[in-house]
This record gives structure tokens, C-alpha cells and sequence, in this order.
């Protein structure tokens, strides 16, 4: 790979991730997946200072902390399924695990859209990461609290 390609792919890198962040910073529509196994529509936002993701349902808003999210990930071929169609459906979701123990499950139209939805969620998380630990380093005592995460079925 050339120093070129490299800046061609870091240029639409850059470019996907910002338009993924102005998406989420007018609200996107979602579909949560609840303990149930039913999915219920709420809008995701982030929040202009780009450190939360918050879920708006009709009477009530859940922020995530993206520093509290440990992971992003979606179902892999080794997980139980029972039937062709569970399989494609679970191809469909990306779980965000939150620290505490904490899951919440996006169910998107299609493995592309999850796809998209789950890396740029990844190199946001990473993004606000970086943006802690200079804080930490900085000596910002604020960067060390860890919110409390409530996340409950919508």
C-alpha cells in the first residue's frame, strides 16, 4: 500500500465518519431490541458535545457515555441459531456492550447499514477515548469519573 493510498483511504475514512456524526447529530431512526425480543423505534442522537449517545423514546431519553460503551459487535457464525431466517436476522444487530454489565441491541434493515453503523460507532468510541486519556494525562480530574449508565427497556 502507497503513502498515496493510504491518504485516499484515511481522506474517505474521515469523510464517512463525518457524515455518520452529523446524522447522529440530527437523530437517526432505530430500532431497539428489548428483552423480549421485541423492537421498539426510538431516535438516536449524539449530543453536540459529541461524548454521549442518547436514545429518545416517547416520555424518556437514555444517554450512553460513548467512554462507558466497551465494545461493538455483532452476532458471529459460531453463535446458536435455530433457523436460517434467526441467522439472517441476527446479522442485522449490533450490541453495544456498556460498562456494568449492560447491553443495548440495534436491529438495522440490513448487514450493510449495521456494518456502517457499527465502524463508525467504533471510530467515534475510539476518537472520545483518545480525547479521556489526553484529559487524564492533563491532569483534568473530571476525565476520571465513570457516569452511571442506566439503560432500560424502552
Amino acid at each position: 500500500v502507497t503513502s498515496k493510498d493510504r491518504k485516499d483511504q484515511q481522506r474517505c475514512l474521515q469523510a464517512c465518519v463525518r457524515s455518520f456524526t452529523r446524522s447522529l447529530l440530527a437523530g437517526i431512526n432505530v430500532c431497539v431490541l428489548l428483552d423480549d425480543q421485541r423492537t421498539r423505534l426510538a431516535e438516536a442522537r449524539l449530543d453536540s458535545d459529541l461524548t454521549h449517545l442518547v436514545l429518545h423514546v416517547p416520555h424518556a431519553q437514555h444517554p450512553v457515555a460513548l467512554r462507558c460503551i466497551e465494545g461493538v459487535s455483532c452476532p458471529t457464525a459460531t453463535w446458536p441459531t435455530v433457523s436460517y431466517s434467526e441467522e439472517s436476522s441476527l446479522q442485522c444487530q449490533a450490541t453495544l456492550t456498556i460498562v456494568g454489565g449492560q447491553y443495548l441491541t440495534f436491529v438495522f434493515d440490513n448487514t450493510r447499514v449495521r456494518e456502517y453503523f457499527e465502524m463508525c460507532l467504533k471510530v467515534l468510541i475510539i476518537a472520545t477515548g483518545r480525547e479521556t486519556d489526553e484529559a487524564r494525562d492533563s491532569g483534568d480530574t473530571d476525565a476520571d469519573k465513570s457516569p452511571k449508565v442506566e439503560i432500560s427497556s424502552c
